[in-house]
């Protein structure tokens, strides 16, 4: 029965996932089916009886390097293809993954000793990895590309149709389930011409960060963060080894990285560019720079008589443009005005005054609010005022 089941799913499903589920259905226990790095293809655990090291590895799409670790020793030391060891107090049952011959990864089941033991049998266990098997073949073919690495590539190049086509690439990768938090954007500054020096980067990155899967993209290194991960300690490893890195707001799904990467490295570029090295920042700090760096035709834009202001300023050396943007930000506040400026109450009522009388400028004007915002802080960029237009 069991065995005419899981050939139905096999037969219909015509999805790894599919028949991983259906298989840990079948077994009543928790299924992870792993590459031969031990990254996760597929799983599935049914509600309540997953556990914290499973919900750990299937989130990261990788086992855990001790859990990978004790199962190749076991591999090693048994030499057969289904073996079984104990491990923080649940049986992990393993059998291996064989494309002619040649080892493709693993199929890990893992109980706690309440699983259905009538399915449990080793028999059972090694049907279901022969099918299982054939199916990560299958959906290997069916994709143009080698490796994981080559999708994601393939994605931050653009060269996806839509997210469907790119689900179907990813399909038989690690990247099928594969869920992080956020990524990040590594400058290897002074690591340029060092393959081996960028490498051996990479790999400490990995070790660091469990699950992170750093790869090489043009000369920059990506890697993606989880909620388990130190960004205090991204911090120290930055600032150790002379590093830059960008961290990007929460992703909407893997497919995302494509949409969101371009803003990242433009505040990374920005960051290089201004001499900055050692650090490692959140990329939504820079967030409306970088939106007002992307304007190119600034002139059409500008408010006329906000750009007589900034003229006024350039040969008078005054700050009337920053005072309208201060106190235009402040929601007309006067007093946060003074504050934010550090600028004596009867200073800035003059300067609003001539903005006013002598410019002709109705800053109270609803109607002229995001006007003459907008405008002073495209001039004031201009000026070099950055830090305005960063978040703290």
């Amino acid at each position: 029965m069991f065995k005419e089941q899981l050939l139905n799913a096999f037969l219909q499903g015509n999805s790894l996932a599919a028949l991983t589920e259906s298989a840990g259905i079948l077994l009543g226990a928790p299924v992870m089916v792993v590459d031969e790095a031990f990254r996760i293809a597929a799983s599935f655990a049914a509600p309540g009886g997953d556990y914290e090291e499973c919900r750990t590895a299937v989130s990261h799409s990788q086992l855990s390097f001790e859990a990978a670790a004790e199962i190749s020793g076991e591999a090693a030391e048994k030499g057969e293809d289904f073996f079984e060891f104990g491990r923080n107090g649940r049986s992990y049952r393993v059998a291996v993954l064989r494309n002619g011959g040649a080892m493709i990864g693993y199929m890990i089941i893992v109980a706690a000793g309440e699983e259905n033991t009538g399915a449990m049998t080793a028999e059972n266990i090694m049907f279901t990895a022969a099918l299982i098997s054939k199916q990560l073949c299958l959906e290997r073919r069916r994709t143009s590309l080698d490796t994981a690495e080559d999708v994601l590539i393939t994605l931050l190049n653009g060269d996806f149709a839509d997210e469907e086509h790119f689900r179907l690439q990813a399909s038989a990768t690690f990247l099928s389930n594969f869920s992080p938090e956020r990524f990040a954007v590594v400058a290897m500054t002074g690591l340029e011409n060092s393959d081996v020096a960028g490498d051996m980067l990479r790999k400490s990155l990995e070790s660091s960060f469990h699950g992170s899967h750093p790869f090489f993209y043009r000369d920059r290194i990506v890697m993606f963060l989880h909620t388990d991960h130190d960004l205090d300690l991204l911090s120290r490893t930055a600032q150790a080894g002379n590093l830059c890195i960008a961290v990007s707001p929460a992703l909407e799904g893997i497919y995302s990285l494509g949409k969101m990467y371009g803003t990242v490295s433009r505040v990374l570029d920005y960051l290089v560019a201004s001499g900055k090295t050692g650090f490692c920042t959140e990329s939504r700090r820079y967030a409306r720079l970088m939106a007002l760096k992307g304007i190119e035709d600034k002139s059409g834009v500008i408010a006329p008589q906000v750009a007589e202001l900034a003229e006024y300023d350039r040969e008078n050396s005054s700050e009337l443009c920053l005072t309208l943007y201060t106190y235009l930000i402040c929601h007309h506040s006067l007093k946060e005005t003074c504050e934010r400026l550090f600028t004596h109450r009867n200073t800035v009522l003059y300067r609003m005054r001539k903005i006013k009388e002598d410019f002709g400028l109705e800053p109270d004007l609803a109607d002229n609010h995001f006007k003459y915002l907008f405008s002073c802080a495209l001039i004031l960029l201009e000026n070099g005022e950055d830090g305005l237009f960063t978040d703290k």
